[in-house]
């Protein structure tokens, strides 16, 4: 299974609970808290500005597009530590 089929999989209604529509408006919704919130904690970390270009760096391993329908699978079904590919 790739990426794209694990995320098709998690994002159907039957895990998270939600339609495609809603849960792409919660995304929206969501982003920009999100984002700001990693760059507050990483502003903290790193004691100052960025050193870096926007975009350097290491990579989340799941970003909020793919974070957030895990979440609402591991709330809806009790799941616990599952594995993405």
């Amino acid at each position: 299974m790739n990426t794209k089929q694990a995320r098709a999989a998690m994002a159907h209604r039957a895990f998270c609970g939600l339609p495609q529509r809603h849960l792409g408006e919660l995304i929206e919704e969501l982003a920009p808290c999100w984002q700001a919130r990693c760059e507050s904690g990483r502003h903290v970390r790193r004691r100052g500005a960025r050193q870096r270009q926007a975009g350097a760096g290491p990579k989340y391993e799941l970003v909020l597009v793919d974070r957030l329908p895990v979440t609402l699978v591991q709330l809806r079904t009790g799941l616990s530590m599952t594995r993405w590919p």
